[in-house]
């Protein structure tokens, strides 16, 4: 079972990333699958399915494979336990 997802913040709020060194970055138009799992909590594994399956839509090919941040709200917003 997924861990709980939460609402996604407003768009006008800034989505912060943290870097591996714990500095942050601003808000950025795409992400990795890697920043996308865990921005989501989810495993990587998890993410590349629903990409495959077109649940969760994707720009680029192969290791260049992006994810917008609209997307992931998107997608967040649609399984929203209500």
């Amino acid at each position: 079972m997924p861990a709980r997802i939460l609402a996604p913040p407003p768009p006008t709020e800034e989505l912060i990333i943290p870097d591996g060194d714990g500095r942050a970055r601003l808000e950025p138009f795409q992400v990795t699958i890697k920043e996308a799992a865990r921005l989501l909590a989810y495993d990587l594994r998890t993410i590349q399915r629903l990409i495959s399956c077109g649940e969760l839509p994707s720009v680029g090919a192969g290791r260049l494979r992006r994810i917008p941040v609209q997307a992931l709200r998107d997608y967040q917003q649609r399984h929203l336990a209500g």
